[in-house]
């Protein structure tokens, strides 16, 4: 038959050539370059051997790294490959994306080892870039461990002065860094050790050095060629397992800070530098939460703010099928022995830790969708598309998938099988070990090898991120470690380049230049002397817009990239000005800077100062009181474990207190506070002197009402007298339902100072949220409304809600005559009393969890559910909410607060996030199913060990993890029982401006994206600034979600500031001074003799006291 191929080829081209004057094909954002283009042909090929193997070893595919710098000096970057069993090599740019391999002429030495790391900077300030590379593995060679510093001599030859310089260090080092933490502008070196396996380091914590071979260490650059070891001096004589490290400075305070990220159950760890040569281990204090298995990391300023953040790269997968197949799930055992001996809360998830601009850090990656990357290696931050906004490049891949469930059984199962086999064969073992018995290849065979696309996140502003991996060119599924990034072609953007196993290495040119609007500024640091310019920092200023960037050594794990500052600037064409901050220099301004170019800058020849400008806070609306002569009181919860009694909780119900509320209850002029405790702690009631301080008071009488878990009171004068009486609500998880332990109670204010237990006809015993006052039946009183929290033991079902009418002094339960519909309405967290539809009376406007806003409308005093436009999808985990005319037009508005959307948990009203409540295996105890949406599939929330823990038949139905992760949630479960079964959905977890348009109807819009880092518990409305329209302050957090959910503890309080039209602008605290970052539940104000004040009452903690400052 006639091959026709050639002639429909050259058909296709010419309608190519007739059409392409007509359409323009526009590039990607990178274009991948082979090696017959670019001239590199490495590929770190890795086999595994019964000497050297992923069995053996944890990090066998690791894989290397990859260090980029000019090395001759031509004006173009070079490359240098670390390889694990292949050797290393050097590739000198050619220009126009030609390299030459140069390995062996440049006297980069082939002797056998295994090298990961690359790390590049000039050691002999000589004014070449020097290379020290990292090298393990090999437990019976130390030989082939050493590491090598080659010193560059200026004309493209290198020599090993490693053991010169008495760093040859044969301790299985991980990577290196170079930092200048004393500011002497020489290069000192901090060394990541990493044990042979996670089993082996002497210390989980860090807290003891057992095994002093396999410690960190900082080596100080004495400036006379060498180094010298001062780990123990400097406080950082610590053991991990250690992949990459982060040195820039976190606390603006002009020393250099080091992140180092740790692998397993060791704690990252964030050492501060103190000034004086050493460091102080401040993580726990800073972070609320930190990664688990933490990978690689990086440093930017992502929000550009002028604080740097940071990036922690950890393994989880991002689709159903990967989660589910590849972890078996979260040992409590171990999570808990981890935070009770010393450790920090640590999730299997990467987390994008915000600076708050005082030192501490909120992890917000869930909300900017860069939560979940695969088992993920390097992590590089910078601004790809030159928009002025950094994005993120991610590697992962590994070449066995070691952690998939099924397959390791199998891979268990066949080694004991083979060993078994053989004794009774050899019942001395014959003199074989495990690796002369199997057939190592045939053993590996039994795991998946799935090689995975990179990830590229485009940087949207206000910490929203778009995946755009394929858009950009970069989904080439690979196997892929260390990565780093330069302007390769010296064409104004960063081009990549990404070191793979297995693989040739990734060249990826960057396309910036075929695009309109994407303007640069390259800025170079040099101080005379060629002294180091690590942790310079340079801001760029153009129009509103400022940018921030610190010169550092190494990113992502095992690389490092170019060392200046690179900007995108889109469309600008000049840049207004440009500060320097010099550590120990001062400070260098430059105005008026053409863009497209790379500008030099060089220190001041005076010393202006200490370079780094700090706020004074002397602006601040809010600042943090710190009483003389007393204390404010600590909430200690009690110890209970909710997930004996139901395994698949989301999160824990006891711990919602304390409660806390504020009044004259002597009727002195001077505002006091009560503050409830956990269960068996006793509540306290603060009384207020005349010098302004807070006295408890009644004590004895207070102690015998410690049984009760206080979650929410009110002072609220019930009989009429004049004094006002207390209500609280008694709420927690630790009972059976109906337990006398939540019974409300009723203190009655005798007038005299003291109080007596009154009466509630009618009461019910239910764990409560929420008690607020009102004069329901316009008699003259006060009655109450009393929200019901939830079923004791019986999540999601909904408890009973209460009306307490008072009758003559006495409170009577009306529900079931006033608004039956509160019997079974749901999981109330909060309600406000308001006339929604302005019709003279006050109508109930109540949230909760898995509940949509819900408005009981008082006709005749009585109440009843109606449906209100504009709520229809206001389904929610709602846990506060306030009311007021915050748009001035004459109606009531209302402000929400969700779960917000930094969680783990997603959904929309197509793809709703849901629960199903019922025996789904028929042995007389009810079950929790949790569903969720990944692709417009439905799945289950959790995965197969811990959905079989509570339905064991589970496993004998389904028996591998691998089908159950490619189930959908009505195939594991039984379709009929589904659909009897207690069902509710939400519609969205975002903090809500709920508007009134009139009659009758609302809108809601999203809260500004400060608002959505945490779930919302509680606010305050006032006109804070000062402008005439109405400010919002909240606080929230939630701490006690289940292990395998990272905890809702990113929120530090927000100050919204109002423009009178229903409008808000976020204020971070470290511009309003208010800071709030524990796990709180409640919000006050008291007025004081001298000044006012805001009370934060958080959970298992102190009351933290904020002065308001009179807004002008």
């Amino acid at each position: 038959m006639r091959n026709i191929f050639p002639l429909k080829l050259l058909l296709l081209l010419s309608v190519l050539l007739i059409t392409s004057c007509k359409v323009e094909v526009e590039l990607p954002q990178f274009t991948s370059l082979p090696a017959s283009v670019t001239g590199i042909a490495f590929n770190n090929q890795v086999t595994d051997t019964p000497e050297a193997n992923i069995l053996r070893y944890a990090n066998f595919y690791g894989g290397a790294g990859v260090g980029i710098g000019d090395f001759n000096q031509d004006g173009l970057m070079d490359l240098y490959f670390a390889g694990n069993m292949v050797p290393d090599r050097l590739y000198l740019n050619q220009g126009g994306f030609k390299f030459r391999d140069v390995t062996e002429e440049s006297g980069i030495r082939d002797d056998g080892g295994w090298s990961t790391g690359v790390t590049v900077g000039d050691v002999n300030n000589d004014g070449f870039d020097d290379i020290y590379i990292s090298r393990e593995l090999y437990d019976d060679r130390p030989d082939l461990r050493t590491n090598k510093l080659y010193i560059n001599d200026g004309t493209g030859k290198f020599s090993d002065m490693a053991a010169a310089y008495q760093v040859a260090d044969t301790n299985r080092t991980r990577h290196a860094t170079f930092l200048d933490y004393d500011r002497d502008g020489h290069l000192d070196l901090f060394l990541l050790t990493q044990p042979p396996n996670p089993g082996s380091y002497s210390s989980l914590y860090g807290t003891e050095l057992l095994l002093p071979e396999y410690r960190m260490s900082l080596m100080r650059n004495t400036g006379r060629g060498y180094f010298e070891d001062r780990s123990e001096e400097a406080g950082i004589n610590v053991t991990g397992f250690p992949n990459a490290v982060a040195v820039r400075d976190f606390d603006s305070d002009g020393w250099p800070d080091l992140y180092i990220a740790n692998d397993f159950e060791a704690p990252d760890m964030l050492f501060y530098n103190n000034g004086d040569g050493t460091f102080s281990n401040r993580a726990k204090t800073a972070m609320n939460h930190t990664s688990f298995y933490s990978m690689g990391v990086d440093v930017a300023d992502m929000n550009n703010d002028q604080y740097q953040d940071i990036f922690v790269l950890d393994m989880v997968a991002e689709d159903n099928f990967r989660l589910k197949s590849n972890m078996s799930g979260m040992d409590p055992d171990v999570f808990w022995e981890v935070v009770n001996n010393g450790g920090h809360y640590q999730y299997m998830y990467n987390t994008l830790q915000l600076n708050n601009g005082n030192g501490t850090f909120s992890d917000v990656a869930q909300m900017a969708g860069m939560a979940a990357t695969d088992w993920s290696w390097a992590n590089l931050l910078a601004d790809f598309d030159n928009d002025g906004l950094k994005d993120a490049y991610v590697t992962n891949g590994l070449r066995y998938d070691i952690r998939n469930t099924d397959a390791d059984k199998k891979v268990a199962r066949h080694i004991e099988k083979t060993i078994y086999d053989w004794i009774q064969l050899h019942p001395d073992g014959g003199g074989k070990t495990i690796w002369d018995l199997i057939d190592l290849q045939e053993t590996l065979d039994l795991l998946p090898s799935v090689p995975l696309a990179n990830y590229a996140f485009q940087n949207q502003g206000d910490l929203q991120f778009k995946k755009v991996t394929e858009e950009w060119g970069l989904d080439t599924p690979s196997f892929s470690n260390g990565a780093a990034y330069a302007d390769l072609d010296n064409d104004g953007d960063l081009d990549l380049v990404v070191n793979n196993i297995n693989q040739p290495a990734f060249v990826y040119r960057n396309n910036n230049e075929t695009r309109e609007g994407r303007n640069y500024l390259r800025v170079l640091p040099q101080i005379p002397g060629n002294l180091s310019v690590l942790g310079v920092q340079v801001t760029i200023y153009t129009g509103d817009r400022s940018q921030l960037q610190e010169i550092g050594s190494v990113r992502g794990i095992y690389s490092s990239s170019e060392q200046l500052a690179h900007f995108g600037i889109g469309e600008e064409g000049e840049i207004d000005s440009l500060i320097v901050q010099w550590p120990g220099h001062g400070i260098s301004r430059h105005y008026s800077i053409k863009a497209n170019q790379v500008y030099t800058v060089r220190p001041p020849r005076r010393n202006s100062g200490t370079g780094i400008d700090k706020p004074s806070g002397d602006d601040h609306l809010f600042t943090a009181f710190k009483p003389g002569g007393y204390d404010f009181p600590v909430h200690c919860e009690n110890d209970f474990d909710d997930y004996e009694k139901q395994l698949l909780l989301p999160h824990k119900l006891s711990q919602f207190g304390p409660a806390l509320a504020v009044g004259d209850y002597n009727q002195d002029g001077l505002e006091d506070f009560y503050f409830g405790g956990a269960s068996g702690e006793m509540p306290r009631l603060y009384r207020q002197d005349t010098d302004g301080s807070f006295k408890m008071v009644l004590e004895d009488f207070w102690e015998k009402e410690k049984f009760y878990e206080d979650v929410d009171a009110i002072f609220a004068d019930i009989n009429g007298d004049g004094f006002p009486d207390l209500y609280v609500v008694s709420g927690g998880n630790e009972f059976p339902a109906n337990d006398v332990h939540y019974t409300d109670r009723l203190y009655i204010n005798d007038g005299k100072g003291s109080f007596k237990r009154g009466a509630i006809l009618g009461g019910d015993r239910q764990s409560g949220s929420k008690v607020i006052a009102a004069d329901i039946d316009n008699d003259g009183d006060t009655d109450l409304f009393v929200g019901g929290r939830h079923l004791p033991h019986a999540y999601p079902r909904p408890p009973k809600s209460s009306l307490l009418i008072n009758e003559n002094g006495q409170l009577v339960n009306k529900t079931g005559e006033l608004a039956p519909v509160l019997e079974d309405l749901g999981m109330v967290t909060d309600a406000r009393w308001a006339d929604y539809d302005g019709d003279g009376d006050s109508d109930l406007v109540l949230v909760g969890e898995w509940m949509p806003v819900t408005i009981l409308r008082n006709l005749d005093g009585r109440f009843d559910k109606v449906s209100v436009p504009g709520l229809e999808n206001s389904r929610g985990w709602w846990f506060g909410m306030t009311a007021e005319d915050f748009d001035q037009d004459g109606d009531v508005d209302f402000v929400l607060g969700n779960l917000g959307l930094n969680y783990k948990y997603k959904t929309s009203p197509a793809t709703p996030f849901d629960i199903y409540y019922n025996d789904f295996d028929q042995n007389g105890t009810q079950d929790i199913v949790l569903g969720y949406y990944d692709k417009n599939t439905h799945y289950p929330l959790r995965g197969f060990s811990c959905s079989a823990q509570q339905i064991p038949g589970l496993k004998d139905r389904i028996g591998k993890y691998e089908q159950f992760a490619s189930m959908e949630l009505k195939e594991v479960y039984d379709r009929e029982l589904l659909n009897s079964a207690l069902h509710y959905k939400v519609d969205t977890f975002a903090s809500m401006y709920m508007e009134n348009i009139g009659q009758g109807q609302f809108r809601m819009k999203e809260l500004p994206r400060l608002a959505q880092r945490s779930n919302l518990n509680a606010f305050l409305v006032a006109d804070f600034n000062g402008d005439n329209s109405l400010d919002i302050l909240g606080v929230g957090n939630l701490f006690v979600s289940e292990i395998e959910t990272p905890r809702n503890d990113a929120g530090t309080g927000v100050l919204l500031l109002g423009d009178g039209q229903g409008g808000f602008q976020g204020i971070p605290g470290h511009q309003s001074g208010f800071f709030a970052n524990k796990d709180a539940k409640h919000l006050k104000f008291l007025r004081t003799k001298e000044f006012n004040l805001v009370l934060t009452a958080n959970n298992n903690d102190r009351v933290e006291a904020f002065k308001i400052s009179p807004g002008e």
